[in-house]
């Protein structure tokens, strides 16, 4: 059985900042009773948590969170209570079965090979 988490993240007034905050849970309903008072409080603009899985780093071999594609974004309405829109976004971005990963031959840099 998977063991899902959840990342989140609060994001600033000024987008072009930081996360005001952000967290790793276990409990999606506890995790966005959490975030909804900022919200309201207009401690951040909006909040994104996606849903991820735990998994071995295959380069160095640490513990790493794959997104499963399950997102919640966050945001106050017009009468400034927070609500939540669930949207679905693929982990991978190219979702072309023949493609393969290689590492590339610079540094940081890889490639897709069909």
């Amino acid at each position: 059985m998977l063991s899902r988490m959840y990342l989140w993240d609060l994001v600033g007034q000024d987008t072009s900042e930081r996360s005001v905050y952000s967290g790793l849970g276990d409990d999606l309903a506890a995790i966005t009773r959490a975030v909804e008072p900022l919200l309201v409080q207009r401690a951040g603009f909006a909040a994104r948590i996606v849903e991820v899985v735990p998994r071995l780093s295959v380069f160095h071999l640490g513990a790493v969170h794959v997104p499963t594609g399950r997102e919640w974004l966050g945001r106050r309405d017009v009468h400034g209570a927070a609500y939540w829109e669930a949207c679905y976004r693929p982990a991978d971005p190219d979702p072309d079965p023949d493609a393969a990963y290689s590492l590339g031959t610079g540094h940081g840099t890889g490639a897709i090979a069909s």
